[in-house]
């Protein structure tokens, strides 16, 4: 090969070379994404635009429009499509929600019907393709016709038999010809559904465990009837509804109470306020003979047993135990809280400059939701449980066969039944009779 030829080849690599770097140089300046060895995307999507602007009255529209500042995930949090966040009150028969990036459009299948006031709200879930998650609702308000009513059906949906507030629960507003005012419950079960026509409503909540906004025949639920003028406070307590009555499910003696208590599991809570006596409990023997009832306890009598003998058993000890008051132990409390103090005043700071660098992470843009820490709701109905404690006039006998009759016991439905089940007490370990041989130390 000539040494012109050489060059000529070494002239072209290096061509080749520059070509390609400048290639990368342009396609990185062209990305828009964040550059490598910059901060994380720690901040939740924000919404620019609302379109109609809530409260807008005599709207006309194709679709409701919601603009964030970058692209939405087509996968939420907490429900299988976008279309699973989305709440159009009065109820449509089905909802069609559009992805286009940054952007999502909503309209009921069927399109808007005039002169009514709608209400479309976006449960919590909405994130972007980093899964950070708006952790709050979106609401918007708007009338295809005149003014917007001022009004409230104001409350919490309980979920009875679980005894706390029925997350996400359906509520629902039922006028006489089956329009559906709806809007879904806090994750404590509080609910406010809001701009609702004065009139006579069937509200309703529903434990919708499969999230498909239906009752299903095993659901839990709940109905009231109201008038709305202007604001309405209900609450509303789910259970299952059923006419089978209640079932024993397990009997359970208990050898820490020397088999002298039989702990009684039915298939569903007994209904609260009814009367309990002991002739209605029947525990007989294989032969028939008949072991006495001397106390029926509900779970909470129990329980409240249990904490006043801990309560009594607490005061004894302290009554005994005397306080030291000396000037050692004062100073010693003394120097605790001092320590205390400074520790709370470094958390402060701690938690101060933790605060400045999550807000240069996102930018100074505002935080997300702080989380709630209002207290759950209390119910005002008693709690009810599946379980009885039987107190009994002898110790039951290990290892042996008995039968509990159990009558006009009612169920949370208002059902009576009369159930009754065989049990067996738990056999007695069996005492090793040989002698365990002695171990003699090494010589």
């Amino acid at each position: 090969m000539t040494v012109r030829r050489a060059w000529h080849v070494v002239g072209r690599a290096v061509v080749g070379v520059a070509a390609a770097w400048g290639a990368a140089l342009v396609a990185s300046c062209a990305n828009a994404g964040m550059p490598p060895g910059g901060p994380p995307d720690e901040a939740p999507p924000l919404v620019l635009s609302v379109t109609p602007k809530t409260m807008t009255t005599g709207a006309k529209l194709n679709d409701v429009e919601i603009r964030f500042d970058e692209v939405i995930s087509e996968t939420p949090r907490g429900a299988q499509d976008l279309r699973g966040l989305v709440f159009i009150s009065p109820r449509a028969k089905d909802t069609e929600v559009g992805w286009h990036r940054n952007r999502i459009t909503i309209r009921p299948k069927g399109g808007w019907k005039p002169n009514t006031v709608y209400s479309v709200q976006i449960s919590p879930g909405l994130q972007d393709l980093r899964n950070n998650g708006i952790d709050t609702s979106i609401t918007v308000v708007f009338s295809t016709g005149g003014a917007i009513p001022a009004t409230n059906i104001v409350g919490v949906a309980f979920d009875w038999v679980a005894g706390r507030g029925a997350p996400n629960a359906l509520v629902e507003a039922i006028t006489k010809d089956s329009t559906a005012y709806q809007v879904r419950a806090d994750s404590a079960g509080r609910f406010n559904l809001q701009h609702v026509p004065a009139g006579e409503y069937v509200v309703r909540t529903i434990v919708d465990r499969n999230n498909n906004r239906l009752l299903d025949p095993t659901e839990a639920f709940d109905t009231v009837r109201v008038a709305l003028t202007q604001r309405v406070d209900v609450e509303l307590y789910a259970f299952p509804h059923d006419t089978v009555g209640l079932r024993i499910a397990d009997i359970s003696p208990t050898p820490s109470d020397s088999l002298r208590v039989l702990k009684l599991s039915f298939d569903k809570p007994l209904a609260p306020g009814q009367q309990l006596m002991r002739p209605q409990f029947i525990l007989k023997r294989a032969d028939s003979s008949v072991v006495d009832v001397v106390l029926v306890q509900t779970l909470a009598e129990r329980n409240a047993a249990d904490s006043l003998r801990q309560q009594l058993k607490a005061d004894s000890i302290a009554r005994t135990t005397k306080t030291d008051t000396s000037r050692a132990a004062r100073a010693r409390a003394d120097s605790a809280l001092a320590r205390k103090r400074a520790d709370s005043l470094a958390l402060v700071d701690i938690a101060a400059r933790e605060a400045r660098r999550l807000a240069a992470l996102r930018g100074n843009r505002p935080p997300p939701a702080v989380k709630d820490t209002t207290p759950p709701p209390k119910m005002q109905r008693p709690v009810v449980s599946a379980d009885l404690y039987l107190t009994l006039s002898e110790r039951l006998k290990p290892g042996t066969a008995y039968r509990l009759q159990v009558n006009t016991v009612r169920s949370l439905s208002g059902t009576v039944k009369s159930p009754s089940r065989q049990f067996a007490t738990p056999r007695e370990a069996k005492k090793d009779s040989v002698a365990a041989p002695v171990r003699r130390p090494p010589s």
